[in-house]
């Protein structure tokens, strides 16, 4: 079996899905086309005056086709994309929401926690991973137990920090969580830290489902941002848990220039 799709982790795991053009992710995916007509069953009309409208389009990951007749849940509201693979919903304004997609014969992705402060959000491209290519990840994942959560997890450098290179990663509490690092564009099982300039850090599993997770980064070269964090127009919270089962759960974490130190003496 030829693992040629896998060389490409944008291509393969790009399924944390935000938009170049749109302020969430321009690390992950390119933005959508902008139709002249999304189509009239994705139309939605006004929104309230503590709510706000987001666009954009379902991908499959590799292939790039529009997957439509997938759902988009946020808030307790669903939207269905149409053939051309575009939806529209609305979601809460200055308030947070989580964003989940699922289709037939795909991976469920569940995207971390932000908050919107603006009327819209054209998000662009979400790409979803096909349940068959997700099976040769999984292989790349020793012993994974598919009874607990998957983790995909990317570190983003702030200026002036611009390197994640030789950084480690890990959850707090660890509990049964293992940690496989991406390089050469895939999970390798004997990389021990992270490799600049991947698409993806990181992948954590065997996570506790259903539980909040707080990754922890050290990196020699930076120091971990705090959440909340402002980035490309959202407030990250970084509220995040992940799910048994064919379900990947993405997120983005954040490094920037370490603090001086304090001078205890200076008074």
């Amino acid at each position: 079996m030829s693992f040629r799709p896998l060389l490409s982790l944008s291509a393969l795991l790009a399924i944390s899905g935000a938009s170049a053009a749109t302020a969430c992710g321009s690390d992950e995916t390119s933005p959508a086309p902008s139709p002249a007509d999304a189509g009239a069953d994705t139309s939605i009309g006004p929104v309230g005056a503590n709510e706000a409208k987001q666009t954009g389009r379902i991908v499959r990951a590799v292939e790039n086709v529009s997957v439509g007749g997938a759902t988009v849940s946020i808030a307790g509201k669903t939207a269905t994309t149409n053939d051309d693979g575009f939806y529209e919903i609305v979601v809460p304004k200055d308030t947070p929401y989580r964003m989940s997609v699922t289709a037939e014969e795909h991976y469920k992705l569940n995207e971390q926690e932000w908050i919107l402060k603006s009327d819209t959000l054209a998000r662009g491209d979400t790409s979803l991973l096909g349940t068959s290519i997700a099976n040769i990840l999984a292989s790349f994942l020793p012993n994974r137990d598919a009874a607990k959560g998957l983790l995909v997890v990317r570190i983003n450098p702030l200026p002036p920090c611009d390197s994640e290179q030789g950084a480690t990663l890990s959850l707090d509490p660890p509990g049964d969580s293992k940690v496989t690092y991406f390089a050469g564009g895939r999970p390798n099982p004997t990389a021990s830290f992270v490799t600049k300039d991947e698409t993806f850090s990181a992948a954590i599993y065997d996570v506790t489902p259903n539980t909040n997770v707080k990754v922890v980064v050290n990196s020699p070269l930076c120091e971990e941002v705090p959440f909340p964090v402002d980035y490309q127009n959202v407030t990250y919270t970084g509220n995040q848990q992940t799910e048994p089962g064919e379900v990947l759960s993405y997120i983005r974490v954040f490094i920037g220039p370490k603090k001086a130190p304090v001078d205890a003496g200076a008074d």
